[in-house]
């Protein structure tokens, strides 16, 4: 049974906001994927994330507003795991090793709602395709941020910062995008490993 089925009790869709966001989150991604973003409603989304619709009302004003919740997930899960391994590591390029793999493996699981975010964006409301957009800028300034410490400390040379910051996004995409054309002769870790040949291959002194 999958676990966005379980119902939370009162006090969860009261006291946990986390949790309750979390299910809204993934229910709606499962339901997305199975029937489409028009066919879904919301209180298709309530009953499937056990929450109740009042509280999900509280969530989301509209289907829209859930797929910027969508990639603030994805943001989270991959800001959250970048502070925790790059803790006491100054150097630049391994800490750009350390935020491509932690990136392309936290797309990869979450393959499904990074999909949905390209199929629909131009489905969205424009309120939440400009905080999609400005999400994405904030994954770009983490990479950014990184390659700009590289550059200075005379690491990397120099390049188009944000360009190349864009081009490891675009990388990761490509495995998601495209992955039907690679999955067939190279795993994840193989294809990231390349990738990061052809980052580092760019931007070493």
């Amino acid at each position: 049974m999958d676990s966005s089925r379980h119902i939370l009790t009162v006090l969860d869709q009261i006291t946990s906001p986390d949790k309750v966001r979390k299910k809204i989150i993934d229910a709606a991604s499962i339901l997305y994927a199975q029937k489409g973003f028009n066919a879904t409603s919301i209180e298709e989304i309530s009953e499937m994330a056990g929450v109740s619709l009042p509280v999900t009302h509280s969530y989301i004003r509209n289907k829209s507003e859930i797929m910027g919740m969508i990639m603030e997930d994805v943001l989270k899960m991959f800001q959250d795991n970048l502070i925790m391994m790059i803790k006491g590591i100054d150097d630049p390029q391994e800490k750009l090793a350390i935020a491509v793999n932690i990136y392309f493996k936290v797309l990869d699981q979450q393959r499904e709602k990074a999909i949905l975010i390209y199929q629909k964006s131009n489905s969205l409301d424009k309120p939440t395709k400009s905080r999609i957009m400005q999400l994405e800028v904030d994954i770009s300034n983490i990479f950014a941020k990184i390659i700009r410490e590289g550059i200075e400390y005379g690491i990397f040379k120099r390049v188009d910062v944000d360009l190349m910051a864009y081009n490891i996004i675009i990388m990761a995409h490509m495995w998601i995008l495209k992955r039907w054309h690679f999955k067939h002769r190279l795993s994840l870790e193989r294809y990231l490993n390349l990738q990061l040949v052809t980052i580092m291959d760019a931007l070493k002194q």
